[in-house]
């Protein structure tokens, strides 16, 4: 755990305090965050990153996106999982400056409230 979290639990749902943010943040929920049309559809609109700075040629890379879907349904704290700022590819900065433009979500839900949550996806990128 962080420096700037402090776990917190209610009923059934999990999360901590993210003292940088000012509001809890949620891993487990009673409801999962939908983003608007389905999964599906998230990950239509993540295909469309830029490839601009990119190596040209053929490219195949995973990439593991992590943001935070606050209580009001907008991502917050894009970032890249396992990565320091100073670490990420062009690749991963086109991936976040494309998720910071996200349409909102409908947020996770405890105990009959919208809540933050995290969310961590799994990208596998080809292109030719």
């Amino acid at each position: 755990m962080k420096d700037n979290q402090v776990f917190a639990q209610q009923a059934s749902c999990k999360g901590y305090y993210n003292k940088q943010l000012k509001f809890f943040v949620y891993s487990e929920v009673d409801t999962m965050p939908k983003y608007p049309g389905g999964i599906a559809k998230f990950y239509k609109f993540m295909s469309n990153v830029s490839l601009n700075g990119v190596n040209n040629g053929r490219l195949q890379s995973t990439v593991l996106p992590t943001f935070i879907i606050d209580a009001s349904g907008r991502v917050k704290n894009v970032g890249i999982s396992n990565k320091l700022p100073k670490d990420y590819t062009q690749l991963d900065r086109n991936l976040i400056k494309l998720l910071e433009t996200c349409p909102n979500w409908v947020p996770a839900r405890c105990n009959n409230k919208n809540v933050a949550m995290s969310f961590q996806t799994r990208l596998t990128l080809c292109y030719q």
